[in-house]
This record gives C-alpha cells, sequence and structure tokens, in this order.
C-alpha cells in the first residue's frame, strides 16, 4: 500500500513539474516576445522621422522650459509629430533632464534620437552676429567668413542663383533686398544654403501677408517696394526721415524725372562706399539712377524693417528734390532754385570743414 502511495506521489510530482516548466516556457514566450516588441517599438520611436524642411527654421527654446514644453514646442513649429514619442525617446536615451536651452536649426537632424542628441551636446558653439541694415549681399559674406569661416564664394553664388531664389520663395533673380538684417545666432559648421535660408525665412517672418496687403493695395510689386526700402536705407540716417525720403523718389517717379540716387551708384562702383564723382554718375549700368529713369534693376542692398515700412507707407508730400546737410539729415524742397540753395549751402560747409582739417593738420 505505501509503495502504491509512494509511485502515485512521484508520479503526481512529475506531473506537476512538466506543468510547471511548460508555465515557465510559455512565461518565457512572453516575456520573450514582449522585449521583441518593446525592443521593435522603442527603435521605432527613436528613429521617428523629423521634418526635415521645418528643421531648418530657428527653434528658440527658453531658460526653464520642461521636457514636455520643448516637446510641444517642436510640434508646434511642425518639426515632430508626436510629442509624447519624444518624450519617450529622451526618457530611453537617459537624457530627459539634460535637454539645453538655446537657439537650434536641426538641418541635419533625421530622427527624433538626433533631436535628442542635439539638444543635449554640450560641444555646440554659436556665435551670434548681427547684420546690419543696409548691408549688400558681399558684405553679409564677408562678415560671416570672418566669423565662422563661411565660404563667402559659395554663399555669392547662391544668393545669385535664381533657381534657389526661386526654392527660398523669392521672385527676383538673386536674393539681393530679401537677406534680412537681423542678430543671428551661427554656428562655425554652417553651409551656405542653410545660412541664406534663415536670412530670407527672417525676411517672410517680417514681410507678414498684412505688409503683402498693403504692398498689393498700393498697386506696386514687392520686388518695387524692395528696390525703394533698400534707396531709403542707403539715403537715411535718421528713422523720422524714412517715410519723407520715400515720397521723394516716388514723387519723382511719377513725374517721370530721373532718381539721381547715390545709393544706386554706390552699388556698382567696386570701391565703394567712397565719395561719389562726376565720372561714377556717367557709368553705364541698369543700376545707375543718374543715366536711367525709373527704379534701379534690383534692391541695392539689403534693407531694414523700418525702411521696408517707408517704402510700403511713404509720407504725402509734395517734395522733389534733397540734399543731405552733413550731418545725417536732409533738407527737401519741392523746387530747383530752393534745391540750388541748399545744395550751395552744403558746399560751403564742405570747404569749411575741409579748411578747418587742414589747419588742424598744420597744427
Amino acid at each position: 500500500m505505501n509503495q502504491k502511495l509512494t509511485a502515485l506521489r512521484k508520479q503526481l510530482k512529475r506531473k506537476l513539474s512538466k506543468r510547471q516548466t511548460a508555465r515557465n516556457k510559455a512565461a518565457l514566450s512572453v516575456i520573450a516576445l514582449g522585449l521583441v516588441m518593446l525592443f521593435a517599438i522603442g527603435f521605432t520611436i527613436l528613429n521617428l522621422p523629423v521634418y526635415t524642411e521645418n528643421a531648418r527654421k530657428v527653434v528658440t527654446i527658453p531658460k526653464g522650459t520642461s521636457l514636455s514644453g520643448i516637446a510641444n514646442l517642436l510640434a508646434e513649429k511642425r518639426i515632430i509629430d508626436y510629442p509624447r514619442g519624444f518624450i519617450i525617446v529622451a526618457k530611453l536615451m537617459f537624457r530627459s533632464k539634460s535637454l539645453r536651452a538655446g537657439r537650434y536649426r536641426f538641418a541635419e537632424d533625421r530622427t527624433y534620437r538626433s533631436l535628442i542628441k542635439t539638444l543635449s551636446d554640450k560641444n555646440i558653439h554659436t556665435v551670434r552676429i548681427t547684420i546690419p541694415e543696409g548691408f549688400q549681399a558681399k558684405n553679409i559674406a564677408g562678415l560671416l567668413n570672418r566669423r565662422i569661416g563661411l565660404d563667402s564664394l559659395e554663399f555669392m553664388q547662391r544668393a545669385n542663383d535664381a533657381t534657389f531664389a526661386k526654392d527660398l520663395n523669392v521672385q527676383a533673380p538673386t536674393l539681393e533686398g530679401y537677406l534680412f538684417p537681423d542678430t543671428y545666432d551661427f554656428s562655425n559648421s554652417e553651409i551656405a544654403d542653410d545660412v541664406l535660408f534663415t536670412l530670407v525665412e527672417r525676411f517672410h517672418e517680417v514681410v507678414n501677408d498684412t505688409l503683402l496687403k498693403a504692398i498689393k493695395k498700393s498697386g506696386r510689386s514687392l520686388h518695387d517696394v524692395l528696390k525703394m526700402a533698400s534707396i531709403v536705407e542707403g539715403e537715411c540716417k535718421t528713422d523720422g526721415e524714412r517715410a519723407i525720403v520715400a515720397s521723394v523718389y516716388y514723387n519723382r517717379l511719377r513725374r517721370g524725372m530721373k532718381l539721381e540716387s547715390d545709393p544706386t551708384v554706390q552699388y556698382i562702383i567696386p570701391d565703394g562706399p567712397r565719395r561719389l564723382y562726376k565720372n561714377d554718375l556717367s557709368i553705364d549700368s541698369p543700376y545707375n539712377t543718374y543715366r536711367f529713369k525709373g527704379l534701379p534693376k534690383g534692391p541695392v542692398n539689403n534693407p531694414g524693417r523700418k525702411s521696408i515700412y517707408a517704402a510700403i507707407f511713404p509720407a504725402r508730400t509734395r517734395y522733389i528734390y534733397m540734399v543731405a546737410n552733413g550731418d545725417g539729415t536732409h533738407t527737401f524742397t519741392n523746387d530747383y532754385q530752393s534745391f540750388l540753395r541748399a545744395k550751395q549751402r552744403l558746399q560751403r560747409i564742405r570747404k569749411q570743414v575741409a579748411l578747418e582739417s587742414t589747419k588742424e593738420k598744420k597744427n
């Protein structure tokens, strides 16, 4: 009897052991499958694609922005689609607390994982560069070459590429006039295309739909407005005169007069800016408004916001002449005799300054 009970117990134990083993195998299979699925999901999330076109935009992440705040900001900028996926990636990479504030362009990033790396990279160094109002494209190229080593020749080739301009939504043969003067953060690994994209993108932000509607209402084209704005930028050192200067040139256009604007000649001389001489005014160029009527062939520099506004909303005046006073301001007149008197006064001032300068040198 005891032997039978012992045999039954052994048999029962074997059955239970087999069942337990089967359960363990099943559990291990489920765990393994879960891990494989988790790995697949993790790999998929890590490599979610970034909108590369939008990733070229400059994004500013303020100090103190939380992980979820950064994720939502990137989603608002249409750089990513899934803020929660971004948060998961940051946690999977153990970088959820190491994302840094700053100004970023994600032109080289293609996945959420690379975005996280860029945002947490302590070695990225940017240089803050201010592009002054009225700089020509060649001046901007030189400035960027000095500050971050950008290839100025490549910059100018791309700035003068009509096909590239069209890609940036600029309906003009070159980007002159559309490279908005402002303060930017660039790294010394920038390429010309990305820098030009940033400058033109800023232009489109400033010259928004409201201003475009005002331009259309005025009956002018955006390109013609920028031609005028660049002239205003080249002429003015005083903000209060910008709209008046614009009115002078618009009045001359309406009367069929030559604009006779110095900034348009400065654009075509190779050693400018400098004082212009009589032979400069006879240069055969579609930019020379001393020889040819109408606006120049294109903008002669890259105007700032105030000059663009002045060209869109000029003052209402009858002035058709202006003479520099030698102190950054102008005298405006609507008759030729007054213009001549103002010009003679300027010449007397110049002679006096030259005389005093000669006396100082002798002493």
